[in-house]
C-alpha cells in the first residue's frame, strides 16, 4: 500500500527539485528522503528519477504520477476551506463539468447570469468528454454536468435541458447559402465532415441520414470537436452538419449556418448526482442555464 509519507516526499522532491531541498521542507534527513522514494518506486514498479550529470530528473512515468499527485493535494488542501464554508455558512464552491462545445459557448452565458446572484461563489468550468462528465458525477467530484443526454446510470439524475436540431455549416461562398433550407439532396458530391464517436454520443446518425438518402458524398476529414468542425468550414474545407452551439463564434468568420433535413435531434441534460441535497447555488445555476438562449439557423 502507498503510504503517505511516501507521496509527501515524492512531491517535495518535484517541487523542490533536490533530495535535500525535500529533506529540508520536511524536516527529515536525506536519507530518510531516498529510502521513501526507494520505497515508493519499488511498490508503484517504475522508476521515478534517473540521475543525469549529478541532476536530478523525473523520468516520464514520474511525471504522469505527479498529474495525480498534484489534483489529490490540491483536493487536499481545498479541505480547509470547505471547513470554513460550514462554520461561516458561506455558499459553497460550484464546479461544473461540460462537454467542450457547451463549455466554450453555453457556459459563459449561465455564469454571467449566475453571478448576479452570487457573485463571490468561485466556480470551476471543466471541458470532459460525456463519459468523464458522468465519472466526476458519479465520484462527487462535480456538483453538475452539462452534456448530450445518456443511457441511464444509477444515482444520476438527468434533468432535461434542451432538444437540438443539428444545422447545416456552409462557408459563405457556397452556392447552397442562397437556400432558406438544405436537403440531404442538395449535398450531392460535397465533401461532408465525419464526426466521430466521443463519449456515450454516437454521431453516426448523421452519416445515417446522408446514407439512407442515397446520395454520393465524400467524408475524408473526421473531427470530434464542434470546434475543429467550425474551423474547417471557415477554410471551405467541407460542409458540416453538425450541433448549434459553437456556431455564434464562427458567424463571423465566413461561416453560414442553414437549417437542415431530415431533422436529427439530440437531447441534452444538466446532470447530477441523485444522493447529493440540491444546494440553492446550484438551482440558481440551472434556472441560468434554463435561459441560455442558442442561435437559430
Amino acid at each position: 500500500m502507498i503510504r503517505y509519507r511516501q507521496i509527501e516526499a515524492f512531491r517535495y522532491v518535484m517541487v523542490t527539485g533536490t533530495m535535500t531541498g525535500a529533506a529540508n521542507s520536511m524536516a527529515v534527513s536525506q536519507p530518510a528522503i531516498s529510502r521513501l522514494i526507494s520505497d515508493l518506486e519499488y511498490y508503484l514498479k517504475f522508476k521515478l528519477f534517473d540521475r543525469i550529470k549529478g541532476r536530478l530528473v523525473p523520468t516520464q512515468e514520474a511525471m504522469q504520477f505527479y498529474q495525480g499527485v498534484d489534483q489529490f493535494y490540491i483536493g487536499f488542501e481545498q479541505l480547509e476551506d470547505v471547513a470554513d464554508k460550514i462554520r461561516t455558512q458561506r455558499p459553497s464552491d460550484l464546479k461544473i463539468c461540460a462537454t467542450p462545445a457547451l463549455s466554450t459557448y453555453v457556459c459563459p452565458d449561465a455564469v454571467q447570469r449566475f453571478r448576479v446572484q452570487y457573485p463571490n461563489v468561485s466556480l470551476l468550468i471543466e471541458s470532459l468528454s460525456s463519459t468523464e462528465v458522468v465519472h466526476r458525477l458519479k465520484t462527487h467530484m462535480a456538483n453538475l454536468g452539462i452534456t448530450t443526454a445518456f443511457p441511464d446510470v444509477p444515482g444520476i439524475e438527468q434533468i432535461h435541458w434542451r432538444t437540438c436540431a443539428h444545422v447545416c455549416a456552409l462557408h459563405h461562398s457556397h452556392p447552397l447559402v442562397e437556400k432558406p433550407l438544405i436537403t440531404a439532396d442538395d449535398l450531392v458530391g460535397e465533401e461532408i465532415l465525419k464526426i466521430l464517436p466521443a463519449g456515450f454520443v454516437n454521431w453516426q446518425r448523421v452519416t445515417k441520414t446522408l446514407n439512407e438518402a442515397g446520395i454520393h458524398y465524400s467524408d475524408r476529414i473526421g473531427i470530434q470537436s464542434s470546434h475543429t468542425g467550425y474551423s474547417m468550414v471557415a477554410q471551405n474545407l467541407a460542409v458540416a452538419i453538425i450541433e448549434p452551439f459553437a456556431a455564434t463564434t464562427w458567424l463571423n468568420n465566413g461561416v453560414v449556418i442553414k437549417p437542415f433535413e431530415p431533422t436529427i435531434e439530440f437531447d441534452y441534460v444538466i446532470a447530477r448526482a441523485e444522493s447529493a441535497p440540491m444546494t440553492e447555488t446550484e438551482k440558481t445555476f440551472i434556472a441560468a442555464l434554463q435561459d441560455v438562449s442558442l442561435p437559430s439557423a
